[in-house]
Formats: structure tokens, sequence, C-alpha cells
């Protein structure tokens, strides 16, 4: 009962998000850094000119559609699996026909395309259009988020609010002040603490999520006391002691 008295005040701090330090001045002159390519991402890179047979050099993975009723269903499922490439996880590489051999990690995208553009302008009279996005944009929630798992996204530019409500939310119970975001950059794996009650953290580097980034919302201390079984159980055995003593004390009094 004593654990669960808390004044208003300490309360709002604990479950309302960005109760102090929230400057909007500062939000607007946020700088946005673009992702860098990691190991193991997959890229849809489509070079395009306004020749279709020079088009289908720089593809990859193409199967014939057969003729029928199922021609529709191919051509879309071809359309899906062309232009994808894998980036080797152990070199950080990609291989485009025609063009060979990139080395892609840490690159950023448009550093990326500007690669490929200027090793396609030794093959084409024009200059081609280049355009790369990610198809492995993904984040992992875990703890106390409304929906646990990982989740895809169309967008490579994913704010730290976006994703959470995609999760549905942290849970009530759930620590804003203790969020983990695990992230792996250029080869290395950081662990960044997440205060949301704190509005600075819409100026910091985190509050744009990165592929493959992992975010564990850890419960508050009421939340583990009021769901441990073994706080509830040795609670019941102090009550079970207190009323044996009463009961002894009771019988004691009556039979002096």
């Amino acid at each position: 009962m004593l654990g669960a008295c808390v004044s208003p005040t300490k309360l709002r701090k604990e479950i309302v998000f960005f109760n102090e330090g929230l400057d909007s001045a500062a939000i607007q002159s946020l700088n946005i850094t673009e992702p860098a390519i990691q190991k193991g991402d997959l890229l849809q890179i489509i070079i395009s000119t306004r020749s279709s047979a020079t088009n289908l050099l720089f593809s990859q993975n193409l199967i014939q559609p057969n003729v029928g009723g199922n021609a529709g269903g191919n051509a879309s499922a071809v359309a899906d699996m062309a232009n994808q490439y894998l980036v080797d996880i152990a070199s950080g590489d990609i291989k485009i026909p025609l063009i060979g051999t990139l080395h892609a990690e840490g690159l950023t995208k448009s550093q990326l395309e500007k690669e490929v553009l200027n090793r396609a302008m030794k093959y084409v009279n024009e200059e081609p259009v280049v355009n790369i996005r990610y198809l492995n944009f993904r984040i992992t929630f875990l703890g106390s988020v409304g929906a646990q798992g990982t989740k895809q996204f169309q967008s490579e530019r994913v704010s730290f609010l976006q994703a959470l409500g995609e999760a549905g939310g942290i849970t009530p119970g759930g620590d804003l002040k203790n969020i983990l975001l695990f992230r792996e950059q250029n080869g290395k794996r950081t662990v960044h603490k997440i205060d949301l009650t704190n509005g600075d953290f819409l100026n910091s580097p985190e509050n744009f999520l990165r592929q493959n980034d992992i975010l564990y919302v850890s419960p508050t201390t009421r939340q583990l006391v009021a769901t441990d079984m073994s706080f509830q159980r040795n609670f019941q055995f102090i009550n079970l002691g207190v009323t044996v003593l009463n009961l002894i004390f009771i019988l004691t009094n009556i039979f002096r």
C-alpha cells in the first residue's frame, strides 16, 4: 500500500511523454542523418535509361513469365524479385550485372547511387537514373509494448514515436525513463538509453531509427512488484502468521 502511494506530480513525471525539456525551436533545426548500409541489408537497385534493352543489361533475376492465365501474377512476382541485391554478410559487397562488384557497407544510399551512376555511365550514351531503396527496413519491439515483434517499414525515415505507434505504444506499467535502443553500425553494436519524459530526446540522433534497430521497453519497479507472484505469496504467509499469532493471543487470554 505504501509503495502504491505516489504523488500526482511524481506520477506525471513518470507516465507523461516529454513533460520537461521540450524545446520546439531546437526541434525545428534538427539535422536528419541518412542511415548507412549494413552487411545483410537487402537493396533494390534500379538503373533506368530510355532504352529498354539497356535496362535489361543492368537487371538480374529476370524470368520470362508463362503465357496464359498466370502471366500477370508471374510478371508481378518477377518485378518483386528483380533488381534485389543482398549486401554480402562477409565482405559488405554487392554484385551488379555489367557494373561488377561494389563495396556498399558503410555508404549511405545517396553515396551508393552516385557510385553506381559513375560505373553505369561507362556503358551508356546518356546519364541513367539510379534509384535505391531498402527492402529490409525492420524494427524489432520487445518488452512493455502493445505488440512485440518485428515490423517492416516502407519509408526509410522512421521516427521513434512513429515506430512506437506501430507497435501499439507503451503499455501501462512501461518505464518511459528506461528504454533501451540496440543498434548495429559499422560492425559495432551499441546500446542507447532513452528517456521519453524529457523533450531533449527529440534533438538526439536516436530520434530517427535505422534498419534492424531493436527497442526494449523496461517495466517499472511498481509493475514488477505488482506482477511478482513470490511477493504475493510472501505477503500471504505474513498475513497467515499474523492471524495465527492473534489467535494464540486470544486463546491465551480466554483460558488464563
